[in-house]
């Protein structure tokens, strides 16, 4: 079976094994940590998997293309929009096809006179179509008039998010004084809504924070946490933002040691100091049951009070809510299926973001997602239980 954790980062999305954990006098006395100059992954430990996917944010802001009518294909122009004409038009052409049908099973049985349906019904299915031939023509004409007005306002605003862009990426390589108040004049200029130019400069400073840290270290976090602020107070990003980003920070240190099973007394040292030097409040309540896996193997499983009936030579292993895990099967309490055997669970997927487990078996038609209060542990307990060898031994 094949178990893995994955997480949002600030710098990407994140996937990696997690049992077994290794024991905590295991873990090295390094202080430094298991992140880049620029937030990328660096591995320190050879075993398990980590798989990472980059976040890409354009540098310099982009304008969204402009939708024009042209771009929509006729037919869904004819579509239901909401409106009563298209709605009415809708109900002409379906009528206009009961007519035709009508018309035609006259022709076969009365003769000629058959047709005046047949036609009336053509006629009511041409209608709509031509009259939304018209409207897109008229559309088109006014877009053809509005278009020249629009590309210059366009082009002025794209010439104004490239002149951003280009000073955010100076303030990114030297972050000083200068960087920052070019930033500012530059964001001063620009009157288009947040979200256009916000991300890129989100970007930015969190490129500044990691760089920073990576050159003065987490004894200093609280320079950088103030650098941090600067630059997002030129760059214009607002407060709950940048409260956000030096959180990211520190999430991303944190959770890059997890994948990298180094979080010992000394990095947690040096983390306690880089999270009060950051300013960040939160905590990540995964590192508990990180921790609580520490040197639990095949050989060291916990027990557990199941109220369940067990089989023969079955014991429970975990239980949590709506679930028991034992030697042999997971126990669902609270939907269908109601037990998988272990060995026939493929995978279990944790999604830490939303504290979610999904369990996938070539039994089950779709894959089973469950709730609980520590599913790391618990889908690392049944990654561990399933790696039990339950065979009867043959007789020497």
């Amino acid at each position: 079976m094949t178990f893995f954790v994955t997480k949002s980062l600030a710098v990407g999305p994140i996937r990696f094994g997690v049992t077994p954990r290794r024991l905590l006098e295991a873990i090295d006395n390094d202080p430094s940590f298991s992140t880049g100059p620029d937030g990328s992954f660096i591995r320190r430990r050879q075993q398990s998997f980590f798989f990472s996917d980059a976040r890409h944010v354009s540098a310099t802001p982009q304008l969204p293309p402009v939708k024009s009518i042209s771009s929509v294909p006729f037919w869904d122009s004819l579509k239901p929009d909401g409106t009563p004409q298209r709605w009415g038009f809708l109900g002409l052409m379906g009528l206009g096809l009961l007519f035709v049908l009508i018309g035609f099973s006259v022709v076969l049985s009365k003769g000629a006179q058959g047709w005046v349906e047949v036609i009336l019904g053509l006629a009511m299915i041409v209608v709509p179509i031509v009259l939304t031939a018209q409207q897109r023509r008229s559309i088109r004409e006014r877009e053809e008039q509005e278009r020249a007005e629009r590309e210059a306002r366009m082009k002025h605003h794209q010439e104004l998010l490239t002149a951003y862009g280009q000073a955010l990426e100076r303030m990114r390589d030297n972050p000083d004084e200068e960087s920052f108040e070019a930033v500012a004049r530059e964001r001063t200029a620009i009157d288009l809504p947040y979200h256009f130019w916000a991300p890129a400069a989100r970007n930015a400073i969190l490129q500044i924070g990691f760089n920073a840290l990576h050159r003065v270290g987490p004894a200093r976090s609280d320079e950088v946490a103030r650098l941090i602020t600067r630059a997002a107070d030129a760059a214009g990003v607002l407060e709950h933002d940048e409260r956000e980003l030096r959180a990211g920070i520190y999430r991303t240190f944190l959770w890059h040691l997890l994948a990298d099973d180094r979080l010992g007394d000394a990095q947690l040292a040096q983390l306690e100091i880089l999270r009060n030097g950051l300013g960040v409040a939160e905590e990540e309540p995964a590192v508990e049951q990180f921790q609580r896996l520490r040197g639990i193997t095949t050989r060291t499983l916990p027990q557990a009070e199941c109220n369940v009936k067990l089989g023969f030579h079955e014991h429970c292993i975990h239980a949590a809510k709506g679930l028991f895990v034992t030697n042999k099967r997971l126990l669902l309490t609270s939907q269908k299926p109601s037990e998988i055997g272990l060995p026939k669970i493929d995978d279990i997927e944790v999604d830490a973001d939303e504290g979610v487990m999904l369990i996938r078996a070539a039994a089950l038609k779709k894959p089973v997602r469950l709730t609980v209060d520590d599913p790391i542990y618990t889908a690392s307990l049944i990654d561990l239980a399933s790696m039990l060898n339950e065979r009867p031994r043959g007789f020497a």
